[in-house]
């Protein structure tokens, strides 16, 4: 016993010592690769910065030009002439406008077009305020995101009784990602230009999608990061006062490297985010050396533990004997136990599941199976006549009753499994409770006992308190039921909610007597379009709801959909009567769109209404290009 002891406060030791050399080596390499890194990554946005530097200087260059050229125009014939040739230059310069303003918005353009602009209202009124040349974004009323860069005229300039002082050349956004930047690290990064408040002013990369759903980068980074270099207020601070800086973080399981350097003009910064398996593939031989270094020092454990083993073969082998005595005694109990259980049941199985053999009795004149035989065949018989009942899909009682799935959930000490069950061609309900008899020394099941019972009276009781009476499908309670139940064990499913169309003629024509029979027509229908697991249901009067146990794309649920209107719009022959109706149709993906049951019945039936004040649309223009009745 001293002899193990010592052993394993070896062991330990090492495993300590391991776990702190991992933890300090793998801290120093991860710091060593951010600081690298990421000034890697500063010098690369550092090279955006200098191109979009250039690009304004570019603009304020060309726009103090044309302040010069109206200082030297003294006709409005000559103005017109060269502020034209403008506009010729526009293929070249890409931008999207050329245009002269004033502070009441009046403007005209390179090509002619003039008017007042109160989208860009906001930026002319910031170049007035400060009376410097402005670089700002808006909203273009023709919905498209722009960028303007403005300058106060030296002098006003008159043309055709209008007076302007300042002149601006603007941009679509695209145009500008397109020629400042080039993807640095394709999809797997973003660039953006952000100002002191961090809002986004734009993207610089065309296919930036980090922060598509949001306005503000500190918003952004308070709900979703968490910092594992520098800190939030960090960032902040230096965005603030427009200095240069680096963070990393993690978001949604994946992790960023962040750097951002002051672009020069207002108080805007360069943004770049990348994340950080972008950068740091070359690192990777680092990651495969601790691997092999820890896999030696496992070996080494390992062989301390198979020396241990060896030493403790004495005493296993006398620990298995007393061991044995106990299961020998416990055997005893449970034969004993055995035999008073089968008093009191209808009919049990024994089976042995390592010689797969089985013992079947039923105190009955017909035996639904030989006495004995092979358990797997047995097994598959039971597989062919009946089905789980349960709302996991595809489950299967082959499984739920094989060799190792028993062995596993009825290891020593679990208690009992239970299976309601029921047959596939008939109302026949029953459950089963198997229970392990006998084990092994590793408390693995060796010999189980299964023992079934009729339990038929209560599914038709729940059966009929559930069922619509007239189509035979489930009714409204017992759809409010399966939602409920789906939601608290968070089953995917998709909901349709349907309503026919032309109903109520039928009704109106031929009685409601004939307006039932096609009910129960498209209950059949439907039951058609669903799978055993699925749950067809009629909510009232003319409309019903189906319950596609699976969690399904998008394109797979229209499909669905459309199959299952196609099979309602087919003729109707009752009664010797042709009848045609339609269906409107409206879907709902749980928990794709919502986690919450109520809000997707509220989704579907939406969709549906939306469908059916469509189809009304097209029927009324049907008619009026053609005024015949239909058939």
């Amino acid at each position: 016993m001293n002899k193990i002891c010592k052993f394993l406060t070896l062991i330990i030791l090492i495993v300590v010592v391991l776990l702190f050399g991992i933890y300090q080596y793998r801290t120093f390499i991860q710091t060593e690769i951010y600081q690298e890194n990421s000034e890697h990554l500063l010098a690369t946005y550092e090279q955006v910065n200098r191109t979009f530097t250039l690009f304004t200087q570019r603009n304020w260059n060309v726009l103090s030009d044309w302040d010069e050229y109206l200082q030297c125009i003294s006709d409005s014939e000559n103005a017109e002439t060269v502020w034209h040739d403008f506009a010729d230059r526009k293929n070249n310069w890409q931008y999207s406008d050329f245009y002269m303003f004033n502070e009441h918005c009046d403007f005209l353009t390179a090509n002619n077009r003039k008017g007042t602009a109160d989208s860009i209202r906001n930026c002319f009124q910031e170049m007035y305020s400060s009376g410097c040349p402005t670089i700002s974004d808006y909203t273009a009323s023709s919905g498209k995101h722009k960028v303007v860069f403005a300058i106060p005229l030296s002098h006003p300039f008159c043309l055709n009784n209008i007076t302007y002082t300042g002149v601006a050349v603007s941009y679509d956004v695209t145009t500008v990602e397109d020629m400042i930047s080039n993807n640095v690290y394709g999809d797997k990064s973003s660039c953006y230009l952000v100002n002191a408040k961090g809002h986004v002013i734009l993207s610089l990369e065309s296919q930036s999608e980090f922060l598509s759903e949001h306005e503000n980068l500190f918003t952004f980074l308070k709900d979703n990061a968490v910092f594992s270099e520098n800190t939030y207020d960090a960032v902040e601070h230096d965005l603030q006062k427009v200095v240069k800086g680096r963070a990393k973080f993690n978001s949604q399981g994946t992790s960023y490297y962040m750097v951002y350097q002051p672009v020069g003009l207002n108080d805007w910064s360069i943004l770049g985010i990348v994340q950080t398996a972008a950068v740091n593939s070359p690192d990777e031989k680092i990651m495969h050396v601790t691997i092999a270094a820890i896999t030696v020092l496992a070996t080494c454990l390992l062989l301390l533990l198979l020396r241990l083993s060896s030493l403790n073969a004495e005493y296993k082998l006398k620990h298995q004997e007393l061991l044995h005595q106990a299961l020998k005694a416990q055997k005893e109990q449970t034969d004993q136990l055995f035999y008073g259980m089968t008093c009191i049941v209808d009919r049990y199985t024994v089976v042995d599941l390592l010689k797969d053999r089985y013992e079947y009795h039923e105190y009955s004149s017909n035996s639904l199976y030989p006495e004995t035989g092979s358990y797997q065949n047995l097994l598959d018989t039971i597989a062919r006549n009946y089905i789980v009942l349960s709302d996991t899909e595809n489950i299967k009682i082959s499984h739920l009753l094989n060799k190792d799935y028993l062995q596993k959930v009825l290891h020593k000490g679990n208690g009992i499994m239970k299976i309601e069950y029921s047959k596939r061609t008939e109302n026949v309900y029953k459950i089963m409770n198997v229970v392990a008899v006998e084990w092994d020394e590793a408390g693995i099941p060796q010999k189980v006992m299964m023992i079934a019972q009729d339990i038929g009276k209560r599914h038709e009781l729940e059966n009929l308190a559930n069922t619509d009476g007239l189509t035979g499908l489930f009714n409204e309670r017992y759809f409010s039921s399966v939602l409920h139940r789906k939601e608290q064990k968070k089953l995917p499913f998709v909901l349709y909610y349907l309503d026919l169309d032309h109903f109520k003629p039928v009704n109106d024509t031929y009685g409601h007597d004939m307006g039932d029979k096609l009910l129960k027509a498209v209950a059949e229908r439907l039951l058609k379009c669903i799978r055993s697991n699925d749950f067809a249901f009629r909510i009232g009067g003319d409309e019903f709801a189906l319950i596609i146990s699976a969690e399904m794309e998008d394109s797979l649920c229209m499909q669905t959909k459309m199959r299952i209107v196609q099979s309602l719009l087919l003729p109707y022959e009752i009664d010797g009567k042709t009848l045609h109706i339609g269906a409107s149709c409206g879907y709902a993906v749980y928990p794709l769109e919502t986690e919450d049951t109520g809000k997707i019945r509220i989704l579907a039936d939406q969709r549906m209404y939306a469908e059916k004040k469509e189809n009304h649309r097209k029927a009324a223009e049907s008619q009026s290009k053609d005024p015949s009745p239909n058939g």
